[in-house]
């Protein structure tokens, strides 16, 4: 079983009810820095602003400014928002256990809440308990020194995948400096 949830979304609008596009999330092991079981499925925007996601415009004109791999990377392949949410809750009970699960966001005011926001709007409690939600821009900023560069992710920006990936192999980055500067 498997304990660490990193979780990036690609979303048509900010927290608390922006639309969700694209859910990203891979488990990871920090003792071992470990890759464990992913997640990636895109949700039909209709779909999702059907069940009460916000698109804002800011963010809308935002999307229009990145990259043609960014944009292709949630308009392709889209499902159903509740079934894309049920996969989602299954993906973590198949890999975790829902009061176990440490799920991570950056910022966990952005993900998390997004994602808590579109499972009351379709009836449904968030899959994990919110008392070990995590927050991986906090931990990164507490570490300034290791260098933190997005554009090295490959795999595209704005890949929620790709960049859930990323920012756990960033946190491996920081567990292994600090475990040489105790050598």
């Amino acid at each position: 079983m498997w304990t660490d949830l990193m979780i990036d979304l690609e979303s048509a609008g900010l927290p608390p009810n922006g639309a969700i596009m694209s859910i990203g999330a891979c488990f990871f092991d920090i003792a071992k820095c470990e890759i464990g079981p992913t997640f990636k499925k895109n949700i039909q925007l209709a779909t999702a602003v059907r069940d009460g996601g916000v698109m804002e415009p800011s963010t809308i004109l935002w999307w229009l400014q990145q990259s043609d791999e960014a944009r292709r990377s949630t308009i392709f392949d889209t499902y159903d928002n509740r079934k894309v949410l049920a996969e989602f809750r299954e993906f973590i009970a198949e890999h975790s256990d829902e009061k176990d699960v440490r799920p991570w966001g950056n910022s966990s005011s952005f993900d998390m809440t997004l994602l808590n926001s579109a499972y009351i709007r379709i009836g449904e409690k968030a899959p994990w308990r919110f008392y070990n939600e995590r927050c991986f821009r906090t931990v990164r900023n507490m570490y300034p020194s290791v260098e933190y560069n997005p554009d090295d992710k490959g795999g595209g920006a704005h890949n929620a995948l790709t960049d859930a990936i990323f920012q756990a192999q960033h946190l491996f980055k920081i567990k292994n400096r600090n475990a040489r500067k105790q050598d």
